[in-house]
C-alpha cells in the first residue's frame, strides 16, 4: 500500500483558466475520482490561454514544468498533467521523484488491449501534426487510423450545439471512412451526451483524463506507485 490513507493526485491544467473552468476540471474528475482519493486541481498562473497553435503547446511545455518542478511527496502522491498533450510530461518525469502522468501516453500504451486501431478526434488542424508525431513518440504510430478536427477554436467547443455537431461529423468519419474500432477524444475532460456518442456506432471512445485518472488510482490500491 502506499504511504498515506488517501490518493493524494494534484491535477495540473495546460493553460491559464477563469474560475468556472477551473471548477469544471476539478467536478469531471471528482465524479470519476473514487472516495479513497484527494484531487486538487490547479490552474497555471503564467503561460497561454488556449492552445491553438504549435507555439501555445510549447508554452504550455514551459509553463508546466515551472509551475510543477520543485513538487514532492509532501505535496502529492502523484501528478496529472491534464492535457491530451502532454506537455512537459516527459521532462516531469524525468525530474521529479513522485509519479507523473500524461493522458495521452497513457491511453496510447493501453490501446493494443481493446482495440486495433483509433481515430483521433483534434480540436484544429493545427493539432493534427502533433498528435500524430505524439504517436510516433510514444510508438502507437501503427495504431492509429486517423486524426480528424472538429474545426473549433476553444471558446467555440464550449458551446454544446456546436460541440455535438461537430463531434457527431467527426465520429461518423472515424468510424465509417477511416475504419478505426475505437476514438481518443481530443480532449482530457470532454464529457461525450449518449447522443452524439451513438455516431461512433459502438465503436469505444476513451476519454484519456478519465482513463488515467482511473488507472493511476488501481496503480496507488495495488501498492505499485511509490
Amino acid at each position: 500500500m502506499g504511504t498515506h490513507m488517501t490518493f493524494r493526485v494534484r491535477i495540473i491544467t495546460p493553460i491559464q483558466v477563469d474560475a468556472s473552468d477551473l471548477a469544471r476540471r476539478q467536478l469531471r474528475y471528482g465524479e470519476r475520482a473514487s472516495v479513497d482519493t484527494t484531487l486538487e486541481v490547479v490552474a497555471l498562473e503564467s503561460g497561454p490561454t488556449a492552445l491553438e497553435s504549435t507555439d501555445d503547446i510549447e508554452a504550455s511545455e514551459d509553463a508546466v514544468f515551472a509551475a510543477c518542478s520543485d513538487l514532492s511527496h509532501d505535496h502529492c502522491d502523484a501528478l496529472l498533467v491534464d492535457c491530451i498533450f502532454d506537455p512537459a510530461v516527459k521532462a516531469l518525469q524525468a525530474h521529479l521523484s513522485i509519479p507523473v502522468f500524461g493522458p495521452l501516453q497513457t491511453t496510447t500504451a493501453n490501446i493494443p488491449l481493446v482495440v486495433q486501431s483509433v481515430g483521433m478526434v483534434a480540436r484544429v488542424r493545427a493539432h493534427i501534426p502533433v498528435f500524430e508525431q505524439l504517436f510516433a513518440d510514444y510508438g502507437a504510430a501503427d495504431r492509429l487510423a486517423a486524426v480528424r478536427a472538429l474545426d473549433l477554436p476553444y471558446a467555440d467547443a464550449r458551446d454544446p450545439v456546436r460541440f455535438d455537431a461537430a463531434m457527431s461529423s467527426a465520429l461518423r468519419a472515424i468510424v465509417n471512412e477511416d475504419e478505426a474500432t475505437g476514438v481518443i477524444m481530443g480532449s482530457t475532460t470532454m464529457a461525450i451526451n449518449p447522443e452524439v456518442a451513438t455516431n461512433a456506432g459502438g465503436a469505444p471512445l476513451f476519454l484519456s483524463g478519465m482513463l488515467t485518472l482511473g488507472i493511476m488510482e488501481s496503480l496507488w490500491c495495488d501498492g505499485v506507485l511509490k
